[in-house]
This record gives structure tokens, sequence and C-alpha cells, in this order.
């Protein structure tokens, strides 16, 4: 009986290891697939990776024609759910909840003890989503907007099909439509900003308004630049050709559906699962919830604390180097969560109430060898819109195959909205993140492969954790000396850090260069 036991055991343990085996093996292969089709692999990899002359031909003659491969969607979870399926990754997962219970409790207790009372850190939540009834009217009024643009754009596409034997009248029309199309975009944008403005909505409500604008601005290109090849159908060549039927245009909920969805790429369809799993996504939300509390307990308790007196009193060199490096740890926390949030919690939640099959939203970006395979794989939903709409644009129809200038024009692209939603959001112009990431990040993205993939790794964490501290420490200076120091609101100091001149870092007569720790 005993040996018996133990043989279902043996039996048990072989079908857990190998469908954890066959799981992860469908994963990579997936990820291998996805990364062929997405990226424009160079001629040495794919003689390394296959030895198959028919597709070598094939790439030759696409890259002659400057064509590059579509999005392709399909039914696939999220990395992390399907690595939260594998009960050892899972409990990583379960030990990081742990941790962040543990420092919980620790500053709690603390508190408790020393003050006789509890401070559960949700003065940011109070302070920075104030006014967020007002960012939801913004949000109303950008919907609005939107939707003109959808009765806007088929009034265009109506007028060129009438005017289809007036060949001057629909090349004027069609202009016209472009001109008022890119008015409409600056419009959008411009009016999103002088609305935020004008209620004065605190950081995390500016935030979440002017990301709005700028996923609504991108979902509305996608729309646009998708159905104009199903308007312009050519020239008229006989009697034949005026007896085609108008080109047929989305449904509004077509429409409605690809704006609320969680993608950037505008398709007439996509995969749908069978049903909603309510359960799943209530534990999605519920997820979203709390991290929203636990984010605003670190920035309170940890992070703030460092910063709070700058501005309204003279801090050591040698205690601003040490906050700027006791925010290394918190900062990246704060980074890793807003990623879970963000990009698994948050997006998942969306497609499993919307039936929203293809869930790839990001790659095992933690894997990342370089700062070009990072950026590729950390937001997946933001890259496809870029290298759609933009690269693949710009490669084929502009830059004749150049990729340098292509990608140059998407990192300036991305760069310059990065900076809009940061300044606007803060109300001052410090491009810190501009600095480290398209500085620094550019820099160690042009080393590529040079160096080993382990060091690589740890490179890139290294970056990571160096770059997430100054971040939060720079703007968290800049935001607390505009808010204690007295300045004069011009131009000029929109423009110049205030955290520089006002009650500047002092200088420890203690405190040596050459030895730090004398």
């Amino acid at each position: 009986m005993a040996l018996k036991r133990v043989q279902e055991r043996v039996e048990i343990l072989q079908s857990e290891i190998s469908r954890d085996v066959d799981r992860r093996l469908g994963i990579m292969g997936e990820q291998l697939i996805n990364e062929m089709k997405r990226f424009d692999l160079n001629i040495t990899e794919l003689r390394s990776l296959f030895r198959d002359e028919k597709l070598m031909s094939n790439r030759k003659e696409s890259e002659k024609k400057n064509v590059l491969p579509e999005k392709q969607f399909m039914n696939r979870n999220s990395l992390l759910t399907d690595l939260f399926e594998v009960k050892h990754i899972k409990t990583i997962y379960n030990l990081f909840v742990v941790f962040m219970i543990i420092m919980f409790l620790n500053t709690v207790v603390g508190d408790l003890v020393a003050d006789g009372r509890i401070n559960l850190g949700l003065s940011p939540i109070k302070v920075g989503f104030g006014r967020f009834h007002l960012s939801l009217l913004v949000w109303c009024g950008m919907q609005t907007t939107v939707t003109l643009m959808y009765y806007f754009f088929k009034f265009w596409a109506a007028g060129h099909y009438d005017l289809r034997t007036k060949e001057e009248y629909q090349k004027l029309w069609n202009n016209t439509f472009i001109v008022g199309y890119l008015c409409y975009l600056i419009a959008f944008i411009s009016g999103s900003i002088r609305a935020v403005l004008y209620f004065d909505l605190p950081p995390a409500s500016s935030l979440a308004a002017l990301l709005e604008m700028c996923r609504l601005a991108m979902k509305t290109h996608a729309y646009v630049r998708s159905n104009i090849p199903k308007v312009l159908t050519g020239k008229i060549k006989s009697d034949e050709d005026l007896k085609k039927p108008a080109p047929v245009l989305p449904s509004f909920k077509t429409f409605q559906y690809f704006f609320f969805c969680p993608t950037l790429i505008y398709r007439d369809s996509y995969p749908r699962t069978k049903e909603i799993r309510w359960k799943v996504a209530f534990f999605h939300f519920l997820d979203v919830i709390g991290v929203i509390l636990y984010l605003s307990f670190i920035f309170e308790r940890v992070l703030l604390p460092n910063f709070n007196q700058f501005g309204d009193n003279e801090i050591d060199l040698s205690t601003l180097v040490l906050s700027i490096f006791g925010s290394m740890m918190p900062g990246t926390i704060i980074f890793i969560l807003g990623f879970y949030c963000l990009l698994h919690a948050w997006l998942n939640g969306f497609a499993e109430v919307l039936r929203f099959g293809d869930r790839m939203f990001y790659q095992d970006w933690w894997n990342s060898t370089s700062f070009s395979m990072y950026y590729r794989k950390w937001n997946v939903v933001v890259h496809d819109w870029l290298y759609t709409y933009i690269y693949k644009d710009l490669y084929e129809n502009v830059f004749c195959g150049n990729r340098v200038a292509a990608t140059s024009a998407v990192f300036v692209i991305s760069a310059i909205f990065h900076e809009i939603v940061l300044i606007f959001a803060f109300r001052f112009f410090y491009p810190v993140l501009f600095i480290l990431f398209a500085g620094t990040g550019t820099f160690l993205m042009a080393l590529g492969q040079r160096y080993p993939k382990a060091f690589g790794n740890i490179l890139m964490w290294l970056s990571l954790f160096i770059g997430n501290g100054i971040n939060f420490s720079l703007y968290t200076m800049e935001s607390y000396a505009r808010r204690n120091c007295q300045y004069e609101d011009t131009t000029w100091n929109f423009f110049v850090p205030i955290s520089w001149s006002c009650n500047g870092v002092k200088l420890n007569p203690n405190w040596s260069i050459q030895n730090p720790f004398a």
C-alpha cells in the first residue's frame, strides 16, 4: 500500500511538472513568434535561427518593397496571468505581498507605539486626486469631441464618394479634410490642456486627464489612419466604376468599442472571449484599488518626508545625497507597482469586461538585456501604436527604408508627449525624465549587445533603480520648492527650476568631498 501511494504521488508530480513545462514552452514559443512578426530582425539573426533559403528570399523581397509586417491579434493571456499559474512564480508573488504587508505593519506599529495613533498615509490620495469630479467633466468633453470626429469623418467620406467624377473638386475636398483633421488634433490637445489648467486640477487628477487626452488622440489617429484607405478606393476609369457602392465604414458601435477596448491599434473586429468572468474582473479592479492605497502609503511615509522641507529650510549636501539614494528603493517599488496596476490589473480588468481576447499588454521586460529590448517590451500597447502609425508609415512612405530616421522620429514624438504630460501635470518644465532616459537610455541602447547578456540585465536594473531614485527625488524637490518658496510667476521661472535658487543646498563644513566618511 505504501509503495502504491508513493507511485501515485510520483505520477501526480510528473503530471504537474509536465503541465508546467508545457505551459512555459508555449509562452516562450508564442513570444518568439510574436518577436519575429512584430520586429524587423536583421539577416544575421534570421540566418542563425533558420537555414531556410525560401524564408530569406521572401525577407529580401519585402525589404526591397519597404513593407513591414502588421500587428496580429490573437486570443492570449497576459504573461503574468500565465506565470501565476505556475506555483513557484505564485509563491514569489505571495512573498512580495507579504513583504508589503510587513512593511505596512512595521510603520503602523511604530506610529502606535511612538504617537499613540495610526497614520495610514492617505493624504496623497486626498490631495493628489482632489477635484476629481472636474477631471471627469474634462473627460466627458474629450469623449464628446471624439464622437464629433466620427461624424466628421463620415461626412468627409460621403463627400469624397459624391465627388468621384470630379477629380479636381475631390482633391480639394480631401486636402480640406486633412487640414481640418490636423486642426482638430491641435485643438483637441490644446483644449484639453487649457481645461486642466482652467480647473487647476491637482497632480494626480491632472495626470489622469492628460493621459486620457493622449489615449484618445492616439485612438482618433488610429481610427482615421486605418479607415482612410477604405474611402480612397481609386480613380474612376470606366462607367463600371461609377456603379461601385460607397465604402462601408464602421458602425458607431464598432467605433465606441474601439475607444474603450485596451488597444491603440484599430481593427473592425478583434478576437473575443466566450464570456465575461466577473470574478476575475473584480479581483483585477480590486488589485488596482489596493495598489493605489499602497502607493499613497509609500509616498507619504517613505518618499515625501525626505523632501517636504525643501525650499523651507536649508539642506546639507550630504543630507540631499543620502535622501536621493534613499529614494532609489521606494522609487523602484513605486515603478513596479505602477506597472502592475496600470499595464496588468487595469487593462486586464477592462479586457475581461469587454471580452477582449488579446491581452499581450507587455512582455518580459524584466528579463531585458538591453535598453532597446526594454523599450519594446515595457509597454506593448503604446509601442504597437508607435510602430504601426509612426515608424511603419515613415519607414515605408517617407524615409524609404531608413531605419535610423524613422526610429529617431518615433523617439522624438514619444519624448514630446511624455514631457507635455509631465509639464502640465506639475506646472513646471523640468526635463529630468527626458535627459535620463533619452540621454542615458539612448547611450546604453547604442551599446547594443556589446556586453554579456547577464551583465546587460544587471545594467538595465541598476539604471532603473538609479533613474527612478533621481526622477522621484528631483521632481519632488522642485514641487516642494515651488510650494514653500516665494517667487514670481513668470515665464522665465516656469522653465528654470526654483529648487536651484530657493534656499538652495548648503555645504556642510564637516563634509569632505575627498573623504565623505570623515
